[in-house]
């Protein structure tokens, strides 16, 4: 089963979370990172599908983190 990966970038002032058709935006990347994270987790628990955070990495690519499942 692939994984579901909850996307996180840099937008204007902050920093916009991507979850589908779904988007936030957060002022810092840590609350950006903290919201993926509790959305891919209740995401996991609700379909038992594998999920992910991707947040990106400068002067590298895009690194997933906090996985559920």
């Amino acid at each position: 089963m692939s994984r579901e990966l909850i996307e996180i970038e840099a937008v204007g002032d902050g920093w916009l979370v991507r979850s589908g058709d779904a988007c936030q935006v957060f002022v810092t990347k840590f609350q950006a990172i903290e919201q993926a994270y509790m959305l891919a987790t209740r995401r996991y628990v609700q379909t038992g599908c594998p999920t992910g955070v991707q947040v990106p990495v400068s002067g590298s690519g895009p690194v997933i983190v906090g996985t559920c499942g």
